[in-house]
């Protein structure tokens, strides 16, 4: 799941680590309790979850404005994990 050829984001390329753990910290606590991880795998993991949540909200929309509707490359988009991140603050916190 590397970035497409030539695709950039506004917001930069990677979640933010402000409110939780960055990949490597992810990995090194997985390894820790004994599930072989690496930093690029706890990434890997991320995205496919956020590709889950991703689905049904494309889904939704089917007007053609928009510049992919494919989740795969949307879950890539900081702003969108910053959004979901702020979704799950409201439900937990």
């Amino acid at each position: 799941m590397s970035m497409p050829i030539g695709k950039t984001f506004k917001g930069g390329y990677g979640a933010s680590s402000q409110y939780g753990l960055c990949y490597r910290e992810i990995a090194e606590r997985m390894t820790a309790t004994g599930d072989k991880m690496n930093h690029s795998t706890a990434r890997n993991v991320l995205l496919r979850a956020l590709e889950k949540l991703a689905i049904p909200l494309t889904n939704m929309y089917t007007d053609s404005d928009f510049e992919s509707l494919d989740p795969s490359v949307i879950v890539k988009d900081p702003s969108f994990q910053e959004g979901i991140i702020a979704v799950l603050h409201n439900i937990y916190d």
